[in-house]
């Protein structure tokens, strides 16, 4: 029996690994060296290699030899009756055993500067020279936790910083802390979460992967010539850690393809702790090439039954809920390799059932054993880990059955030959089916549920009674209110040596004897073989985007012949009448009457109006965990590109607006912003292919009271905090970068400064400028700072005292995008006037109209409109200021603006003049793929409510939602960014 020995081993004949070094133990057992070897096992060397009545023979804590392998002379055996035998788990994400560190939330009055004393890093996110085996201590429940799920091993890692040291790697069970150890340094382990810094920076998103992409180029530096004059631990210990496995955890799918950006460009390959979400986009994680660990903690369904519109909840929302079980399941079908973890696992008690149902979902039992055993041991770049071959670590579990049967019960996890009881194994398993005579009547008693906590039921002609059923000490006791009997308990007690045909006596509740027989009919049935036969519920499809008007697949790029239509064309051919526009391949290849068609599908454009598309200078939308890099007077080296998400519903709303292209702009929270994303909008496409090809980069730069914090509260620390600081700062970052240009001509191992680089880009005209900017004072200033130092302000955008100073812009050559008719929001807006618009471009300046408000967008044709009623803007010239003249200012007017042969086919189709308040949208094209049709929308309307109707009524079936398992129904509102939104928090009141 297994019970029996393991009861000796216990006891004290077995002690694994070697005294610590200096370290007297408390007893006189000293180092065991004997010989072990399990038998009658059903053994898995590896997580395919299956062994039938295998032998495993372990010594000193490895393994001797595994398989159809003979029994040393000299082994101490154990008889494992039929157990099944796998490698223990490895968890490669494990945050236990360390102390976890306190968060902060954000707060503007935070340090420009590092806090902490005992670092030489430059930011306090950056915990380079962190160890978790320096803190690492073997207490706590989290290691048995681990063990009971069957873990013989995880990585440990303070979970705190952007940079978060280095990684443990160490083996479960009692034990000193310092034997536990496998590897003291086992990954260098990174995030885009500052987590406990108390520094301002980076507030951000981008200001995250901008610290990271810094610190990969200092710590490079460092290394080849950077440590001659100044001693830095921290970038030493950065690369020393580099060369690890590099595991970088990520809050949702696009932070897989931000952080590989980051490795590419720092030649690494990372390894990405999943957020659930990968299954979204799976061709896109496939290819980073990189190895995931997906945590198997998923969203809880919806209070649905107690809400009054449910319809409320965003669908994305729902189809997550429904789809994030099978996450490991798209990936594995991709063959994107992949490890699995207990990280943010809430019940970790439920592990094993979430394997058992990744396997029901379509995960084969091989593809998940590999996830636990040999894959994360291939992360973790060790061999005697996950498999129990010769020499390998005696890291073992033993099952009662197929790990995957439903009723399967991890007896004991040995971790280095050493033996953790998990369940103690039963002396017999009592479980079947049995034939029952007491009181002259026939019953049928069926005994079911683990093999370690049997559950029974008695049963005669359909009527079900009570089975109270005790196994202990070699003894079944049970308890039965018959089905016949309500008012009587009889009380049995059989031995388990012998009770499968006996008669004997039970005891009623009197305490009377009562003969009875029991007849042993057929062994236990597992129910999980049963399950494996039904077929698992079908999830929803992948939308693309991941979004309400998602599609199933991508549009497809057709060709067309829009006919007889009043064009816009914004050329010298002006508004011309019943008028054909050609489409092929993406270009407008003709513009006439007449046109033939060829193979083109032909739309009627008889009463409608065809314009370009509309052009936005000035948007914050779909960006990801803020705009503004606060915590800095200059953020030039993050990038919005960095931060663009997809799957923001206002790309669709605006296609439906008519607008095609816009300029995803950093905030104005400091002079010098973040460098600008041009993107068109391609929905349902990634970040990458959202990005306009080409586009010349663009750079935010600020003015005003947003720049010198007037509206921050009651803590002003960060320079500038005065209109006149702002000058001084423009004039000593472009001092600094003409220094720094200086220091790179006579230095070949000069530090390469991402935010230096950038205003060398600015100073050299590969880098333009498009400025927040109200008042007439500071639009000279920043003029004037651009004279000292040789550039051109490219764009004033706001710009709404433009009208005092536009023969001075005109001078400059400064283009001017603004609002029509917006003003009186904040004190340096007093003087705004709806007629700037007219009154610059009547100066010869070129002006745009823009947005800046996710529902502006969506109207801006009606904005363009109001600047024919208030300054008798010709409506040509009205039509040109969301359209060619943005184009112009953004350099993009070679591509789109107009409506002329050779450019993209960015095309709106209008049912009146565009300019009219009556004016709707009928057909958005981009790169001629038709992305909007109104003559659909009511299906995809349809298609929205019905997917949220099937999925509601799901929910409502659901197990969770059985048990009470769920969450609060509060609709979820999405961020909507403006210039003065600090970390992501969206401002009651709207500043720009």
């Amino acid at each position: 029996m297994i019970r029996k020995l393991l009861s000796v081993v216990a006891a004290g004949i077995f002690v694994a690994g070697s005294a610590q070094v200096g370290y007297w133990p408390n007893d006189t057992k000293g180092k065991d060296r004997s010989v072990y070897a399990v038998k009658n096992i059903t053994l898995y060397q590896d997580y395919k290699t299956k062994v039938e009545n295998a032998v495993l023979v372990f010594q000193e804590g490895k393994i001797l030899a595994s398989g159809k392998v003979s029994i040393p002379k000299n082994a101490v055996v154990i008889d494992g009756h039929g157990a099944f035998v796998y490698p223990s788990f490895i968890d490669p994400y494990a945050s236990v055993g360390v102390e976890k560190a306190k968060r902060n939330e954000y707060n503007p009055g935070s340090s420009y500067l590092p806090t902490d004393a005992t670092s030489s890093a430059y930011n306090d996110a950056v915990k380079a020279d962190a160890r978790a085996v320096s803190t690492f201590t073997n207490q706590g429940k989290d290691f048995q936790e681990y063990l009971n799920q069957g873990f013989g091993s995880v990585l440990s890692f303070n979970e705190d910083g952007i940079v978060r040291g280095s990684a443990v790697l160490i083996a479960l069970g009692e034990g000193i802390s310092s034997e536990k150890v496998i590897k003291e340094d086992a990954g260098l382990m990174l995030s885009l979460d500052k987590g406990s810094s108390r520094q301002a920076y980076p507030s951000s998103l981008v200001g995250a992967v901008a610290l990271l992409r810094q610190l990969y180029l200092d710590a490079d530096w460092y290394g080849k010539a950077g440590n001659a004059e100044n001693k830095n631990t921290n970038l030493e210990a950065f690369n020393r850690f580099k060369k690890l496995p590099t595991i970088i955890e990520t809050s949702e799918k696009w932070d897989v393809l931000r952080a590989d950006n980051i490795g590419d460009e720092a030649a690494t390959q990372f390894v990405f702790v999943g957020s659930g979400t990968e299954y979204q986009r799976v061709k896109e994680m496939k290819a980073t090439n990189g190895t995931f660990i997906l945590p198997l903690e998923y969203p809880k369904p919806y209070q649905v039954q107690d809400m009054m519109n449910p319809e409320d909840l965003d669908v994305a929302d729902l189809k997550h809920w429904e789809l994030a079980p099978y996450n490991a399941v798209y990936l594995a079908r991709e063959k994107v390799p992949f490890a699995l973890t207990m990280f943010k696992l809430k019940d970790k008690a439920s592990f094993l059932d979430k394997l058992r149902d990744l396997n029901k979902k379509g995960l084969s039992k091989e593809e998940i054993l590999q996830s636990l055993t040999q894959k994360p041991a291939q992360i973790l770049q060790v061999t005697s880990l996950g498999n129990l071959n010769q020499g390998s670590l005696a890291n073992f579990i033993m099952v009662s059955d197929d790990l995957f049967a439903k009723e399967a019960v991890i007896y004991e996890n040995w971790v280095s030959g050493k033996q953790n009881i998990i369940n103690r194994s039963p002396d017999t398993d009592v479980r079947g089916d049995y034939r029952v005579q007491l009181n002259s009547q026939t019953y049928d008693l069926k005994i079911k549920g683990k093999i370690t906590k049997p559950e029974a039921e008695i049963i005669q002609s359909d009527k079900k009674g009570k089975v109270k059923i005790a196994v202990a000490d070699y003894k079944m006791a049970m308890e039965l209110k018959l089905p016949n009997d309500s008012l009587q308990n009889y009380r049995i007690m059989l031995p388990l040596t012998d009770f499968k045909n006996r008669t004997g006596t039970a005891m009623d509740k009197d305490g009377h004897s009562v003969p009875f027989t029991i007849s042993f009919v057929k062994a236990f049935e597992p129910e999980a073989k049963k399950e494996d036969i039904a077929k698992a519920d079908e999830p929803g499809k992948i939308w693309y985007p991941f979004s309400a008007f998602g599609a199933e697949t991508l549009p497809a790029q057709k060709d067309y012949l829009i006919r007889n239509a009043t064009v816009w064309t914004n050329s010298s051919k002006g508004i011309a009448k019943n008028t054909d526009v050609k489409v092929s391949k993406g270009k407008i290849v003709q513009v006439g009457q007449g046109l033939s068609p060829g193979n083109a599908a032909v739309i009627d454009g008889t009463n409608f109006h065809l314009t370009s598309g509309i052009i936005d200078e000035h948007t914050h939308i779909g960006l990801s965990r803020g705009v503004n890099e606060s915590g800095t007077n200059n953020s030039g080296e993050v990038r919005m590109s960095d931060a663009i998400d997809p799957d923001d519903v206002n790309f669709y709303r605006q296609l439906a607006g008519g607008v095609t292209s816009a300029q995803q702009l950093h905030g104005s929270a400091n002079p010098v912003g973040g460098q600008a994303s041009m993107v068109k909008f391609r929905w349902g496409e990634d970040a990458e292919n959202m990005r306009f090809p080409q586009a010349k980069p663009y750079i935010k730069f600020a003015l005003g009271e947003n720049v010198k914090q007037s509206n921050w509260g009651n803590s002003p620390n960060r320079f500038p905090q005065s209109r006149g600081g702002v000058e001084q700062a423009f004039d000593f970052w472009f001092t600094r970068a003409l220094e720094y240009e200086k220091e790179k001509a006579v230095n070949k191992n000069y530090r390469k400064d991402l935010r230096l680089e950038t205003m060398l880009e600015i100073l050299k005209d590969k880098r333009f400028i498009t400025c927040h900017s109200y008042v007439q004072s500071e639009i000279n200033m920043l003029m004037d700072v651009a004279d000292r130092f040789d550039f051109r302000v490219q764009t004033f955008t706001h710009i709404l005292e433009g009208y005092k100073v536009a023969d001075k812009m005109k001078k400059h050559g400064a283009n001017a995008s603004t609002f029509s008719d917006w003003w009186a929001y904040k004190e340096e807006v007093r003087e705004a006037i709806p007629y700037n618009a007219a009154l610059m471009m009547q100066a010869g300046v070129n002006v745009a109209i823009n947005s800046d408000d996710a529902e502006m967008a969506r109207r801006l044709n009606q904005e363009a409109g109001k600047t024919v009623k208030y300054g008798n803007v010709p409506q040509e010239e009205a039509w040109k200021m969301v359209t060619l003249n943005p184009a112009k200012m953004l350099q993009i007017d070679h591509k789109v603006g107009s409506i002329e042969a050779g450019k993209d086919a960015d095309l709106v189709l209008w049912t009146n003049n565009p300019l009219s308040i009556y004016a709707t949208v009928d057909k958005t094209f981009v790169d001629g793929i038709l992305y909007f049709d109104a003559a659909q929308q009511p299906l995809k309307d349809k298609m929205v409510k019905d997917e949220k109707n099937r999925i509601i009524q799901k929910m409502l079936f659901s197990d969770d939602a059985k048990k009470g398992n769920t969450q609060s129904t509060e609709k979820k509102q999405r961020t909507l960014y403006h210039c003065d939104t600090l970390e992501g928090e969206e401002h009651e009141s709207h500043s720009h």
